[in-house]
């Protein structure tokens, strides 16, 4: 790279990757080494003991001072709009862009979405009952949330894949859960229930598409299954622990109790999103400002970058490894729901419980929702074949020995708590298919429309659950909904055996993360050095017409 000479002085500037701690290590393959002339450049300038460039946010990172520790938070941003202005990094910039407050955003945003949608049902057959109404209403009740998502996650999806942020489009939807929410609080009709619920679903659908894009913006690969994991706990203590809190502050507080907590948790939430900063999102901007330019320097130095490729969703479902995902998907949320809507009147019916008592036993769906991270770890080890097919199997189990007549209570509690255990095993490996689906495809920009099929998926599963198992017990009783559940769980094993990832395609996957992540370090790195150019070519021109 040839140098711009200036005063006759020169700085050697040599261009790093960006501060990004979301990322873990990995080694550089001997095919993307670079030598000198790409990663840094003599560039003659007016500059007072410049050592590293980096991109964080929309400034250069440098440090305050010579001795400063270089992990230190205290850095100094310079604006390159202003050369002689310089800016502190955003207050609690480290733990505002860790992968920690990232995790416990989408695990609360998570939570909060499922628990707005389980927290109404011990208390559905009575206001349901209020109303004149059946189990069947109440299943439709239930099922319309899933409509919703249906409705908005493919929308949701493709204006996400054009956008760099994620973070935004998540708080609208957040905002618009609030205020769903609200209008279920006071609805005196069905009418009013069935609208609040849609958009309730909708909101839904938003938090979900972009929290799970997010995520996979911000993880390697190979952390994938564990940080799904962590998050995917709210999404199940949120699903299953809705009911006992609703039936516990209804009991306690009165009906528009468990509405309060939800308004409270949406609150919460977008506060976390408010104050989260997404790396990516500049990274997202820079690079696609930059990158017919970026092309053009890495083909000159005889580095071809892969060109990128378009990704319909008609391409994604229809692969083998998005059906295995999907068909999980939608199992999960089929064996759930389908007990949501009936399994409150049958304690009811059988038992005489009260609304807080069955939101207690639902407490034995939520215990096992702590193995969530252990299963995603042994699918980044071992693939999520061998994972998912025992771990459906397994479910189809205990729904049989749900459906034997005259058990006593704790016998319920304790199949209770085998569902839970295995619906929790099959359900975190699935995000980290997903995600390999789309990386295999070659489209970098698709990851939001995957997930949008996932929540296509699980709200077909809640859709179809509550209608059906809903209409089963109105007429054949608890035992046929339990055992029609059973011989659907068992029906798809076949599909997860043969067509889900094994641990070779693991390894394979995890490989071509790598790759992608040396192309993306290497074109970060090249955008450092043409706006250094830039830079030192404007100062040039300057000081010429002076």
């Amino acid at each position: 790279m040839q140098s711009v000479p200036v005063n006759d002085n020169a700085v050697n500037l040599s261009a790093s990757a960006p501060c990004d701690a979301d990322r873990a290590p990995h080694s550089t393959s001997p095919n993307h080494e670079l030598n000198d002339s790409v990663v840094s450049a003599e560039i003659s300038a007016n500059v007072n003991d410049a050592d590293t460039l980096n991109s964080v946010e929309k400034g250069v990172l440098q440090p305050a001072s010579p001795n400063m520790d270089s992990k230190a938070p205290s850095y100094f941003v310079s604006d390159p709009s202003n050369n002689n202005v310089e800016k502190k990094l955003p207050f609690l910039y480290s733990l505002r862009t860790s992968k920690h407050f990232i995790t416990l955003t989408i695990l609360l945003a998570l939570f909060t979405d499922m628990v707005s949608y389980g927290i109404i049902i011990p208390i559905m057959p009575s206001i349901i009952e209020d109303m004149g109404g059946s189990s069947t209403m109440t299943g439709v009740l239930v099922s319309v949330y899933a409509a919703g998502i249906m409705a908005a996650s493919p929308v949701f999806g493709i204006l996400s894949d054009k956008m760099a942020s994620r973070r935004r489009p998540m708080m609208i939807g957040l905002s618009g859960l609030l205020i769903s929410t609200i209008i279920f609080m006071f609805a005196k009709t069905y009418w009013l229930l069935i609208f609040a619920r849609f958009f309730q679903g909708v909101s839904g659908g938003a938090v979900w598409t972009l929290g799970l894009a997010l995520m996979s913006d911000s993880f390697p690969v190979n952390e994938m299954g564990v940080q799904m994991g962590k998050s995917l706990i709210g999404h199940t203590l949120g699903l299953l622990g809705g009911p006992p809190i609703g039936g516990l502050l209804h009991d306690a507080f009165g009906p528009r109790a468990p509405f309060y907590f939800c308004i409270a948790f949406s609150l919460l939430v977008i506060f976390c999103l408010t104050i989260l900063i997404e790396v990516r999102e500049d990274e997202a901007l820079e690079l696609r400002r930059y990158e017919v330019e970026l092309r053009e320097r890495l083909h000159a130095k005889g580095f071809d970058l892969p060109e990128p490729r378009k990704t319909s969703i008609w391409k994604l479902i229809t692969t083998k490894r998005m059906i295995a995902a999907v068909a999980v998907t939608a199992l999960e949320a089929f064996d759930l729901s389908s007990l949501e809507p009936t399994l409150p009147y049958y304690l009811r019916d059988r038992f005489g419980m009260t609304e807080g008592q069955i939101g207690l036993v639902f407490i034995a769906f939520t215990m096992p929702t702590i193995i969530s991270p252990f299963a995603g770890w042994i699918s980044d080890k071992y693939g999520a074949k061998i994972l998912c097919s025992c771990a459906v199997f397994i479910c189809g189990c205990f729904m049989l020995i749900l459906s034997i007549e005259n058990k006593p209570l704790w016998g319920i509690v304790l199949t209770l708590i085998g569902i839970g255990l295995s619906t929790s095993s099959f359900i975190a490996p699935v995000l980290g298919e997903i995600s390999a689906v789309v990386r295999r495809t070659g489209d970098r920009a698709a990851y939001a429309r995957a997930f949008a099929i996932f929540n296509i998926s699980f709200s077909f599963g809640m859709l179809i659950g509550p209608i059906m198992a809903g209409a089963i017990y109105q007429n054949v009783g608890f035992r046929w909904n339990c055992i029609t559940t059973a011989c659907i769980l068992f029906l798809f094993v076949p599909i997860l055996v043969f067509w889900m990832g094994d641990r070779q395609a693991k390894m394979d996957d995890v490989a071509m993360y790598e790759r992608e992540e040396e192309d993306r370090k290497l074109m970060l790195m090249e955008i450092e050095l043409i706006k250094a150019e830039k830079k030192a070519a404007e100062e040039l021109n300057a000081n010429t017409l002076v």
